[in-house]
């Protein structure tokens, strides 16, 4: 069993408008879903895709993305959570197509900022699983057919050693100076909870700097992010902790006209954006700080799933009518 309790991102609304991206109703497949989301980038300069960490099938997606023939035509940038700012030279050499050891592409990631930053730890044992390394060789070979002009550029925007910003500073500051001031496009590889324009303004207060990287942007560039979660899969509690609201992801289910999983639909959308967050993301992030136990972040929020991001990626239920998995099963 794989938990991963992220950070709370809490803060209370900012201005701002979500860029007006176009989607069709329900787009279907790794490979329609991938088509979209490229198509996305027409109406948006940032395309933020949240994933739960180390699952296949989020991994699966982004490699799609970007090996999509008309990603590169594009965008020319991709920043990701598991690559440290201190180790650009090193992943620059190996997206390029130079010949890179294993051991130096591994310091990309093992000099990541610990995680939770009070651990001494440093977060490789989440960015160890091979779902990292194989997203970095998918685009290194994308670039192996590219022109030297038109290849993709990968940032790692976690802080490693030597660099004392934030998590989200680090990641926000990438983003300004190489895309956004340069008029550039980028696709941004994250844990979900980092692209939640919304929170509960009640936990603000121990966030510090780190707001959400969506929200960070929509200051200086509103308009210009589409945030993009994924729902669904087996929700797994660390032992200890219930929620006061398990997912019914028939309610789901039943609203979709397709079948098939995954699908991408809008969260502008009813009845999908009136879904609550504290139903359908509570059991995935959770508040560990203060010595009481771990507790959902979503607790008792009535936050919309539409109040947190712009689309979602439903990957269904653990199984085909399945209930989700509780603490001791």
């Amino acid at each position: 069993m794989k938990l991963w309790l992220a950070p709370l991102l809490c803060a209370t609304s900012l201005p701002g408008q979500p860029p007006k991206v176009r989607l069709p109703d329900e787009a279907t497949g790794i490979e329609g879903i991938a088509r979209t989301l490229v198509s996305a980038f027409d109406q948006a300069d940032i395309v933020a895709l949240g994933e739960a960490h180390q699952r296949k099938p989020d991994s699966d997606l982004r490699i799609a993305v970007v090996r999509h023939p008309d990603f590169a035509k594009k965008v020319r940038f991709i920043e990701v959570e598991f690559g440290s700012t201190t180790e650009q030279s090193t992943l620059d050499r190996y997206i390029r197509g130079e010949n890179v050891s294993r051991s130096q592409l591994a310091q990309v990631w093992k000099t990541t900022t610990p995680y939770p930053p009070a651990a001494r730890q440093a977060a490789n044992g989440i960015w160890d699983d091979p779902v990292y390394p194989a997203f970095f060789a998918a685009v290194r070979e994308v670039n192996s057919k590219l022109p030297a002009d038109a290849r993709i550029r990968v940032f790692g925007g976690d802080p490693g050693p030597g660099d004392n910003r934030s998590r989200e500073t680090a990641a926000v500051a990438v983003l300004k100076e190489q895309v956004l001031q340069k008029h550039g496009k980028a696709l941004v590889v994250y844990g979900a909870a980092h692209f939640y324009r919304n929170a509960p303004a009640e936990y603000l207060a121990s966030m510090g700097q780190d707001i959400g990287i969506v929200r960070m942007l929509e200051v200086d560039y509103p308009g210009r992010t589409f945030a993009v979660i994924p729902v669904g899969g087996p929700v797994h509690l660390p032992p200890g902790i219930t929620l006061n609201i398990y997912p019914d992801y028939q309610k789901f289910d039943s609203a979709l006209k397709t079948k098939v999983r995954p699908v991408l639909v809008s969260l502008q959308q009813s009845p999908f954006r009136d879904f609550t967050a504290e139903e359908f993301l509570g059991g995935g992030v959770f508040n560990c700080r203060g010595g009481r136990g771990c507790v959902s972040m979503f607790k008792g929020s009535t936050l919309t799933l539409g109040q947190i991001a712009d689309a979602i990626v439903y990957f269904g239920g653990e199984a085909a009518g399945s209930a989700p998995v509780k603490p001791g099963q």
